[in-house]
């Protein structure tokens, strides 16, 4: 079993119970963090007592977070061989994830400063803050500890540290599956951060843990696991809980852990979807052509209070084909004709040529008024959005993620989909 954490404390929050279960019937646990949650400003200022913070302040926090961790996971079973810090920057991973993929040009932390990892005791020591070392870290400790199962983040998480992590682990999994180098692993995923979960909130230590009506009718989730903890688990989580002080000082953090005290945990098992190639003969420019088409459908995200009052167009299901070197979208977007929304896709695609894995990444604009995509390569519908997005030859990706902005006519940011894998699969639909 391989747990990945974005910060220290989310492998308690989601695994505690299921991480005594493994251990206890002689399993092999090794948790993973991404970072160690050295960007919690509050946090670091309970910490030093006081309100000036030095960046070494930052760097010092994310040592004692690290100390939490071992402590939590002492209490749980675990010990420090099974622990692997990455030491990547808090509060930093989505920009690696979408920006700062080149090892040569990384990003910088706001916070400690630092434009590698500063921590003696990080996987890889002085790894520079870029994607495609995330990527590589990742994949070598895949293919060393060989899990048959991974529990990651869950990918309508709105933790953008979370989200990241969840696209990361999705494509390096894809990646070491499509090598044929080992079998691929179950990949599970728990949910931390979102506005209506936990319900309710704080400690309600006799309440179930239950997914947030959005997700749990989402046609691609309803395949919800529930682990119900013993008396005994959860008294032994809430102990590994309380090891997190930096964070139970801090009142809406302190809130937050303890609402996941319940009589069970939660965990979405993933199915990647497939975009499936169509002959060249397909007018996929035609909205009837889709009507038999499983539409591929994103997460909701929308929990957020601009979220609540813009609920006219907003995508609600996407579906995609592939025809010679060209991904097709359709977007389904009811009320779209009647608004002024923008809408800003990002695809991060991956080809894998013998072995090597290249990225790229896209980025394309809609509305009802303009676009940057070219003309003949839009059509625009009462509710329904098409659009052909043609790549060289040889350049087709293997599988990509894919995520929805949906602005306001001034630009901000009213809703936005979570990253969705879609694989690409080598052979014909039926019409």
């Amino acid at each position: 079993m391989l747990v990945i954490a974005p910060h220290c404390d989310d492998e308690v929050l989601g695994c505690a119970g299921t991480i005594q279960e493994v251990i206890g019937a002689g399993g092999q646990v090794m948790v993973v963090t991404m970072t160690n949650g050295d960007g919690f400003t509050f946090a670091v200022e309970e910490q030093v007592h006081q309100i000036f913070l030095t960046r070494d302040d930052y760097i010092q926090s994310g040592y004692a977070r690290q100390n939490e961790l071992l402590r939590a996971l002492h209490r749980l079973g675990m010990d420090e061989k099974q622990i692997a810090f990455l030491g990547y920057p808090d509060r930093g991973l989505r920009a690696l994830w979408t920006d700062y993929w080149d090892k040569g040009q990384p990003y910088q932390s706001r916070y400690t400063g630092k434009d590698h990892s500063p921590y003696s005791n990080s996987y890889q020591p002085n790894t520079p803050y870029a994607g495609e070392a995330v990527m590589d870290d990742l994949e070598a400790i895949i293919r060393e500890f060989k899990p048959n199962v991974i529990f990651s983040p869950h990918p309508a998480d709105e933790h953008p540290d979370h989200a990241a992590t969840w696209s990361f682990i999705s494509a390096v999994v894809t990646k070491v599956a499509n090598n044929g180098i080992l079998p691929k692993p179950k990949l599970y995923t728990y949910l931390v951060h979102r506005g209506d979960f936990p319900i309710p909130h704080g400690y309600s230590p006799e309440a179930a843990l239950l997914p947030p009506k959005p997700l749990y009718y989402y046609s691609y989730s309803r395949q919800w696991q529930v682990y119900t903890l013993t008396s005994e688990q959860e008294s032994i989580k809430e102990n590994a809980l309380n090891e997190y002080v930096s964070q139970l000082r801090v009142p809406i953090m302190s809130s937050l852990l303890r609402s996941f005290i319940r009589r069970n945990e939660l965990f979405e098992e993933v199915d990647i979807p497939a975009a499936v190639s169509q002959t060249s003969d397909l007018e996929l420019a035609e909205i009837n052509t889709w009507e038999n088409q499983q539409p591929i459908l994103v997460y909701p995200k929308s929990v957020s209070v601009l979220g609540a009052l813009a609920r006219q167009a907003r995508v609600e299901a996407l579906a995609c084909a592939v025809q010679d070197t060209s991904l097709w979208f359709r977007f389904y977007i009811p009320g779209f004709s009647e608004h002024h929304n923008q809408y800003q896709v990002l695809v991060i695609s991956f080809q894998l040529n013998k072995g090597t894995l290249t990225r790229a990444k896209r980025t394309f604009s809609f509305s009802t008024s303009s676009t940057d995509v070219v003309q003949e390569n839009i059509k625009r519908l009462n509710e329904d959005v098409i659009i052909k997005i043609p790549f060289a030859d040889q350049e087709l990706p293997d599988y990509f993620l894919i995520q929805i902005l949906t602005k306001d006519r001034w630009g901000v940011t009213i809703d936005h989909t979570a990253w969705q894998q879609i694989q690409i699969k080598h052979s014909q639909m039926p019409n």
